[in-house]
């Protein structure tokens, strides 16, 4: 199952800022236990910005509108009542090659922002929090106690602390060639897991469409890679981190597949979800009416 890198977050991102900022946050809908939609309105369009936390498949894209069930989900109620008629007016990543976007709402454009919801793609622990603008925490998808985690807790009523920053090499465009090559060959291996190993912030996807750009094999070792097959992958490497830096056409190195319309996998669980929650409440209902009509039977 394909997860998020930060290619595709940034992707995401700079997709989002050009179409939907600003725009008007008209309602929230929790689709399921990992799913959230907002509902965003613009002067030209109108959509449903679907941000989920899976831990399989946490993404943020334009998705579909919710299925027309009842939302009983606590969280969704909360955002529903703190965002409902402000504007999202900015969307940025926290900080270089961290996967976590924050989204500001104001009154309206041009104003600071009142609310912040962090939404943090992180595999199993992807989350969505909504701060104030003091930094303390609202509410959260998932909430997490000291006894849960020594390293972060993630509380109502607490400040909100990023996650902490993964260790390894982060990508410069300043590094020389010379540098990078002897990180990657410096152990000798298949040439996708060696990049994998050396630096953070990739993802097996990316490497891959990289390394087949530069016309190799992911797999080849990297003791077989001649000089000139060296110099061509560091050419994609650099066009890659200055696409990123220009933050302009980042698509066709993001998961354009995962942005767009979000995981198959992360859906039908969706819908198994929004399913079961939807039996759920027609039982409910049912049963009430049958309670009702039963009354008014014996009654008569």
């Amino acid at each position: 199952m394909q997860t998020v890198d930060f290619t595709t977050l940034m992707a995401a991102c700079c997709e989002l800022r050009t179409d939907w900022i600003p725009a008007r946050t008209t309602t929230v809908y929790q689709c399921d236990r990992y799913t959230i939609a907002l509902s965003l309105r613009t002067l030209k369009s109108r959509g449903w910005l679907t941000i989920s936390w899976h831990p399989q498949a946490a993404r943020i894209c334009i998705g579909d509108s919710p299925p027309r069930l009842p939302d009983t989900f606590t969280f969704s109620d909360q955002l529903r009542h703190q965002l409902g008629g402000f504007a999202l007016v900015a969307m940025d990543i926290i900080a270089p090659w961290e996967r976590v976007l924050d989204l500001q709402f104001a009154q309206r454009p041009g104003e600071a922002a009142i609310w912040h919801l962090y939404v943090e793609i992180m595999g199993k622990y992807s989350n969505v929090i909504l701060t104030s603008a003091d930094n303390l925490i609202v509410t959260a998808a998932h909430q997490v106690g000291s006894q849960q985690s020594s390293i972060r807790s993630i509380q109502t009523g607490q400040p909100y602390e990023p996650p902490p920053s993964l260790t390894g090499t982060l990508p410069k465009l300043s590094e020389s060639q010379q540098r990078w090559q002897e990180r990657v060959s410096l152990v000798p291996g298949a040439l996708q897991r060696q990049l994998l190993k050396s630096y953070r912030g990739l993802s097996p996807a990316l490497v891959r469409s990289m390394v087949q750009a530069a016309n190799l094999d992911p797999n080849q070792s990297t003791e077989d890679l001649k000089t000139s097959d060296w110099q061509q992958l560091f050419l994609c490497w650099q066009q890659w981190l200055q696409t990123l830096a220009r933050e302009e056409e980042i698509g066709g190195w993001g998961d354009t597949e995962t942005r767009r319309h979000g995981d198959a996998e992360t859906r039908r669980r969706g819908d198994t979800e929004t399913r079961r929650h939807g039996d759920a409440e027609t039982r409910r209902r049912g049963d009430a009416e049958t309670r009702r009509h039963g009354d008014a039977e014996t009654r008569r």
